[in-house]
């Protein structure tokens, strides 16, 4: 017991996509998909605007298109979304053929940068990695690979 709660031995039950399930994953598709971007925006825009509190799910949609490299962050394959998230929203899923009543989709990119293109101080566009066959190469040697027992 700790602070008066009581502490169970664990139990494996095997891995977590197969017990709740999870998203599928999709690389190399057309620019030009529409997708769900999901997040946790919490910072303000540049202009010191705060409309997030990073405590409620946001989501952008709309059709990807390709974006430019910014060699300050090392990013060079990305696609962008219009959307007005701001910091805090980085890592959301990106979900393309996602379907609101089962709630599932296949991911294919994750907020990366946030930016503002017409100047006016508010941020109005996302960037996600490029999910190409590297980038599931690197899925699937990954997903193969247990983490192990939990327990003695």
């Amino acid at each position: 017991m700790y602070n008066g709660v009581e502490f169970r031995t664990w139990k494996d039950v095997g891995r977590l996509g197969d017990n709740v399930g999870g998203q599928g994953f999709s690389w190399n598709q057309k620019i030009g998909q529409s997708v769900y971007a999901f997040g946790y925006p919490a910072g303000p825009h540049p202009d010191g605007d705060r409309p997030y509190t990073g405590l409620t799910p946001k989501y952008c949609y709309g059709k990807t298109s390709a974006a430019g490299a910014v060699a300050g962050f090392k990013a060079e394959a990305q696609i962008a979304l219009k959307c007005s998230m701001t910091a805090g929203a980085s890592g959301g899923p990106w979900i393309a053929q996602y379907s609101s009543t089962m709630r599932v989709g296949y991911i294919n990119g994750v907020t990366s940068l946030v930016g503002d293109t017409d100047s006016n101080g508010r941020f109005d566009f996302a960037t996600s990695p490029y999910f190409d066959s590297e980038t599931y190469s690197i899925y699937s040697a990954a997903s193969n690979l247990a983490s192990g027992k939990i327990g003695k």
